[in-house]
């Protein structure tokens, strides 16, 4: 039945949507005369008190969010048949559900810009210590100009939503699961960064990244056992939808992290993407290197600096440093068996006609294999070649002397990884104050946790001061992480720092 009025206040004006917790209602505030939407919320079908009690204070959590791209809850009302009802902001708008019904495939600069504010507000209810639980893109409004805002924390139960598992109910869209989350494990802030890349996977390739299944049990197995077909049409969405989608959630983009790259996709759009097609092509979460015939892996930046350095500058700076006695042994292959050339364009720059050309040197060798001795230096194989040289931004003031700028940062980065992570205060003087911004407490938290890091390369990115790396982390607790970033190096009175890191792309290593 239709209600007339909704605990004496809130006059209903028509139904706006439907779900399995029931109907939403446009309603009259008469008192406040202005136009709100309001659900019940508690007590629904196979739901015990506990769950209800938790659906009451997570509203209540949401409600106290004031964040311009989380739907308002005003307020948490009874009615007289006992049930509690849910009054929230009035949004005019279509579900992203909707649009990408619609228009799929999404451009995806505007998947970027739409799912962008939705990263900000997801990262803003995170650090007030709420998540969401159900990120999807029926919980999406987008207005008009497509301005986006998340609604249902926490309490989301949409048509069909609620499946049967061992326990109970599943409480979200199995579909936008991250892998944690189908293995059972108890939903968290990571595992709404996977639902918002699988959001946005969704949007782009008008369809979600698992085929929909027979039964839930069926969809949670292949989610929590295999990696979803690779996005077609992601551009320069592909690395950071790896990285959100990535299936360790201990390397997980943080939604802040998310927010961040996504806002740059959005403002730069094709220009990013020129950089960053490649890494379309290969699976989402498999790193670049993983595929020989790929020169270039997708450029995505990272949003958080001091976090980066603790895991993405580390991994693709180690590819970065070429052993001395990898390149001797590519020469010698060359000299010797007439088919050295694929040695030489593993082991170093100067050496690579493509590198020479300018058209492959962002992206470290993904054929590499050996992991050079934490000690090593560069080679003269190594530095840019004079053409590259010649591009790149003056030099820093305390750069040794017949150094070219390239070999410099390659040489603080390789200075940098060298010390971690024994001597962080060291490792924490190499970084810019747009690192350090992040707060060194997180800065330590990090590298507590690593035992080791194996810097594989680190490569100037040519006319830029930047450096290409590729790194393997071992943790203390046995597993290990490899990484390929990007590094922006800052010059200052103590030689280059390092600014800011882009994460390209990352991979379980066993």
């Amino acid at each position: 039945m239709t209600p007339d009025l909704i605990a004496g206040r809130y006059r209903v004006v028509r139904a706006v949507g439907r779900g399995g917790m029931g109907t939403v209602w446009l309603c009259h505030d008469e008192v406040l005369g202005r136009e709100v939407a309001v659900k019940q919320i508690g007590m629904l079908p196979g739901e015990s008190a506990t769950e209800s009690a938790r659906a009451l204070r997570e509203a209540r959590s949401s409600a106290a969010l004031n964040h311009r791209n989380v739907v308002s809850v005003f307020d948490i009302v009874d009615s007289d048949e006992g049930h509690a009802w849910l009054v929230m902001e009035y949004v005019p708008s279509r579900t992203l559900s909707e649009i990408i019904r619609d228009e799929a495939p999404l451009a995806p600069q505007r998947a970027a810009r739409i799912c962008a504010q939705v990263a900000d507000g997801l990262a803003a209810a995170h650090a007030a210590g709420t998540i969401h639980r159900d990120v999807k893109p029926g919980n999406i409004l987008v207005s008009e100009n497509d301005v986006a805002k998340i609604s249902d924390f926490g309490i989301a139960r949409g048509a069909g939503d609620d499946q049967l598992t061992r326990t109970g109910l599943v409480t979200g869209t199995p579909s936008y699961f991250s892998p944690e989350l189908a293995r059972g494990d108890d939903p968290g802030p990571e595992s709404d960064v996977y639902a918002l890349g699988a959001t946005l996977y969704a949007a782009v390739e008008g369809r979600p990244p698992y085929p929909e299944q027979r039964n839930a049990i069926a969809l949670l197995q292949k989610i929590a056992a295999e990696e979803p077909p690779a996005p077609a049409h992601a551009g320069p969405l592909a690395g950071p939808i790896a990285r959100m989608m990535d299936r360790d959630p201990r390397s997980r983009w943080t939604m802040a992290d998310a927010a961040h790259s996504l806002r740059r996709v959005a403002e730069q759009g094709d220009a990013a993407g020129e950089e960053t097609a490649v890494m379309g092509a290969a699976p989402v979460g498999a790193a670049a290197f993983d595929e020989p015939s790929r020169s270039e892996p997708e450029w995505t930046p990272a949003a958080a600096p001091a976090r980066g350095l603790t895991e993405d500058p580390d991994r693709e700076g180690r590819r970065r440093r070429g052993a001395p006695w990898l390149v001797a042994a590519a020469v010698l292959l060359l000299v010797m068996l007439g088919v050295g050339y694929w040695a030489l364009n593993d082991g170093s720059g100067g050496e690579d006609p493509r590198a020479a050309a300018g058209s492959e040197s962002r992206s470290p060798s993904p054929t590499k294999k050996s992991s050079p001795s934490p000690s090593a230096k560069p080679t003269p194989e190594e530095t840019p070649s004079p053409s590259a040289e010649a591009t790149t931004e003056s030099t820093p003031s305390e750069k040794p002397a017949g150094q070219n700028p390239g070999a410099a940062m390659e040489q603080r980065v390789q200075d940098y990884f060298s010390v971690m992570p024994d001597d962080t205060d060291a490792g924490w003087d190499m970084l810019a104050p747009s690192m350090q911004a992040q707060g060194r407490d997180s800065y330590e938290s990090f590298w507590d946790k690593v035992e080791s890091v194996d810097l594989q390369q680190a490569k100037a990115v040519p006319g830029q001061k930047q450096v290409d790396i590729v790194l393997t982390y071992y943790f203390k607790d046995g597993s290990a992480k490899q990484e390929t970033q990007r590094l922006t190096m800052q010059e200052s009175d103590r030689g280059y720092l390092i600014a800011d890191d882009e994460v390209l792309a990352s991979r379980t290593v066993s």
